[in-house]
């Protein structure tokens, strides 16, 4: 009979271990269910942009041999090819509005301008992710815009003496860093992911990722550097 009290506490007791360890399951399936919810057929959209050119041709040298000219004058000077003709780029617009105010000021100096539409490709990811992946390749789909974005507003704050150059390096430097970030957290999810579009996205972001630090090393003719850098992030592959 004396033991009867022993064996009360001892049930007590494991209960209670019991019920911690069911609260615990419970909890752990709560956190694991919004963890691993899933989607499938995800899409980036298209991102459209006018490029605005200052000399195009038919054949490839005859921009060769300006380009210099241009990029002195803080023109991109990047040669884009579309439908077996030649254009020298000058900047990318995300506004046609935009081009168009250029393109009508640029003409007044008599030159012969271009406005080109460019639509960047939709990336199409057909598969299971959890929602941490999910947010991930939601930043993967948008860090060329964004990039482009930052680079455009430097290179408009610098050539309309808004900052200087040092100014101007160190936001090239915020942008890296912040694409960096980027860059980090994608390859660490998707370190052992395999299919074409995961591979695709690994290759630009290491395209991109040399663009950019290439441009933080840049000390001479800055603001053509930038556009040259923001031309070939959005038109190269």
């Amino acid at each position: 009979m004396k033991k009867f009290p022993y064996f009360l506490t001892f049930s007590a007791l494991l209960c209670i271990m019991l019920c911690v360890s069911i609260g615990y399951l419970i909890s752990t399936c709560i956190v694991s269910s919004s963890l691993f919810q899933t989607t499938t057929n995800l899409e980036s959209g298209e991102n459209t942009y006018y490029l605005l050119s200052v000399y195009d041709s038919e054949n490839k040298s005859d921009l060769e041999k300006v380009k210099q000219e241009f990029q002195a004058k803080n023109c991109a000077g990047y040669i884009y090819e579309k439908d077996e003709r030649y254009y020298l780029v000058a900047s990318i617009y995300s506004n046609i509005n935009d081009a168009e105010l250029v393109k009508n000021n640029l003409a007044l100096e008599g030159l012969q301008v271009t406005i080109t539409k460019f639509t960047q490709e939709n990336i199409k990811l057909d598969g299971n992710f959890n929602s941490k992946e999910l947010e991930i390749l939601k930043d993967c789909f948008s860090y060329k815009d964004e990039v482009y974005k930052n680079l455009y507003d430097i290179s408009i704050s610098l050539d309309t003496n808004v900052i200087d150059n040092i100014s101007a390096k160190l936001k090239i430097n915020e942008v890296f860093s912040n694409f960096v970030t980027t860059k980090n957290n994608f390859e660490t999810l998707f370190s052992k992911k395999t299919g074409t579009e995961i591979s695709n996205i690994k290759n630009d972001f290491e395209r991109v990722y040399n663009e950019l630090y290439s441009l933080t090393q840049t000390e001479e003719n800055l603001s053509m550097q930038i556009k040259l850098t923001y031309c070939k992030i959005i038109l190269e592959k």
